[in-house]
């Protein structure tokens, strides 16, 4: 397996996922609309990537994450991860995590010295763990971790 920044070849794929990630959430899923974001953001450099876990062997997308370089109120630029998934057949074998840490490297080499991660505290137990376990601190509902 392989953590490497999305392809056009991957979009079938991410968007099957995003559909799972929002039932999960009780969201309503718009294809067309994702699917138009994902395509705008292959054209052009807009300070955000989706990372995606690959598996050579079965050239399939195991688990994917959606990160970006965001501005606060005040200046300062800040990582935020979204939309983390792992197919659920994969769950519990480390993808996640190393997802993670594949974006805090790509973020790290853009200079970003935190990120930030927001999730819904009923549904995202074991994410909460993930995030805790990488160093991630619970503020307001909000994880950051300072790099």
């Amino acid at each position: 397996m392989i953590i490497r920044e999305f392809s056009e070849q991957d979009i079938d794929e991410i968007t099957e996922l995003m559909k799972i990630l929002c039932a999960i959430k009780g969201q309503d899923f718009n294809e067309e609309r994702w699917r138009k974001s994902i395509e705008k953001q292959m054209k052009q450099d807009n300070n955000s990537q989706v990372m995606v876990a690959f598996e050579i062997e079965t050239n399939h997308i195991l688990g994917m994450a959606l990160c970006a370089v965001k501005v606060s109120d005040n200046g300062i630029r800040f990582g935020y991860i979204s939309n983390l998934i792992v197919r659920e057949d994969r769950r519990r074998a480390g993808i996640g995590e190393k997802i993670i840490h594949s974006i805090i490297d790509y973020l790290k080499k853009n200079h970003i010295q935190s990120i930030r991660i927001s999730s819904k505290p009923l549904i995202n137990k074991p994410a909460k763990g993930l995030f805790t376990k990488i160093g991630f601190e619970e503020i307001y509902r909000i994880y950051e971790l300072k790099i």
